[in-house]
């Protein structure tokens, strides 16, 4: 009985975002076509199911660098329309079917296995021109471009960096986790993952960032800033909400995924090695090989709890081990290129969306 009103509540919520933001659109689309917004731009975008926030202005400031034109935000004749898997599914299908221009789709959520975003899991069946995302996925018009990337390179860097100018990026994160740290561990998390089997369909290994920190806190305390489990106000009174700095005082950092899903690696594990920590790690089982020593990350395995542990404190208390540890690279050889391959391809792929739109 719960079972089936949770679920009749979660399509009620589906219905009622479908006709909220399709009222939304009718009223922006009005709006910008009665003004011609955007009119005297070389270039305009319009957005589907994007908040404001970081990676909306990334891809918007990578698209204006590349192209060293004019970019005005506007649904009047848009040059490209920039969607995500924020927006209502039933709207964006919609849109993309009526309106005649470009399209990019690119989540930076784990499709898989969140009911909320299930029906994004073959990414709209081809309708975007270029669809981006964390799966590896065979489809024609699919790149795989992870989260992490728009997190750890700035779109201005991106759009014009050589491999010899991410190695040297590379470098500088690998050369903070051999400065000496005062604190032992910290977790920087908002929520517990999606431990709860309530937000999650088919068959998903979950684990939660709590019983992580509880367990690893029975060697001594972990800090925890953010609102799950929080005891330390210092990463926004001190810090003034800057991670990387905050991070720069551990010896490890917790950095769990929501999920494990082959392929999810968001920006956690990264920043946990640009605050220079030793990432005690959760989520997929080879996190971006050929970018990442695997051998320089403590995986948590629910399995071996004991050995984990036992591993953290040999680390922690033992100078020698520590140092002959951290001595290891944490990128492997080729990882810059790698990187520099994803920036290439969104380059190209931009180029040849704006080329075929300017043709018609």
């Amino acid at each position: 009985m719960i079972f089936m009103l949770r679920n009749i509540f979660f399509y009620f919520q589906r219905t009622s975002k479908f006709f909220r933001e399709s009222l939304g659109f009718l009223l922006i689309l009005f709006k910008d076509y009665k003004s011609k917004k955007g009119s005297s731009a070389s270039i305009r975008v319009a957005y589907n199911g994007y908040p404001t926030g970081t990676k909306k202005e990334w891809l918007y400031t990578f698209l204006q660098e590349l192209t060293g034109q004019k970019v005005a935000v506007s649904w009047y004749k848009p040059s490209v329309i920039f969607s995500s898997s924020f927006g209502s599914y039933w709207l964006l299908k919609i849109i993309l079917g009526a309106v005649k221009a470009p399209s990019v789709f690119f989540s930076e959520e784990n499709l898989a296995t969140l009911k909320k975003y299930r029906e994004y899991k073959t990414y709209l069946d081809g309708q975007p021109t270029l669809a981006m995302g964390f799966d590896y996925c065979s489809a024609e018009n699919y790149r795989r471009f992870p989260l992490w990337l728009m997190y750890i390179f700035s779109p201005e860097f991106s759009v014009k960096a050589s491999v010899d100018d991410i190695q040297e990026r590379l470098n500088q994160m690998e050369k903070q986790s051999r400065c000496l740290k005062s604190k032992f561990t910290a977790m920087v998390a908002s929520h517990d993952g999606y431990a709860s089997k309530k937000k999650v369909f088919g068959c998903l290994e979950n684990t939660s960032r709590s019983f992580i920190a509880q367990k690893v806190s029975s060697i001594d305390f972990v800090h925890c800033p953010g609102r799950l489990m929080h005891n330390d106000d210092s990463l926004k009174k001190d810090y003034n909400d800057d991670k990387i700095s905050y991070l720069n005082q551990f010896l490890f950092n917790i950095c769990a995924e929501n999920a494990s899903v082959k392929g999810y690696v968001t920006e956690k594990i990264f920043q946990a090695i640009e605050g220079g920590t030793i990432p005690i790690y959760w989520g997929g089982n080879n996190p971006e090989p050929g970018i990442l020593n695997q051998q320089r990350i403590i995986f948590w395995n629910k399995d071996q709890i004991e050995d984990v542990l036992e591993k953290i404190k040999k680390l922690y208390f033992d100078m020698d081990t520590r140092k002959t540890f951290i001595e290891q690279p944490v990128f492997i050889d080729g990882a810059a290129k790698k990187i520099h391959h994803y920036f290439e391809l969104l380059r190209s792929d931009l180029d040849m969306i704006l080329a075929d739109k300017n043709k018609k």
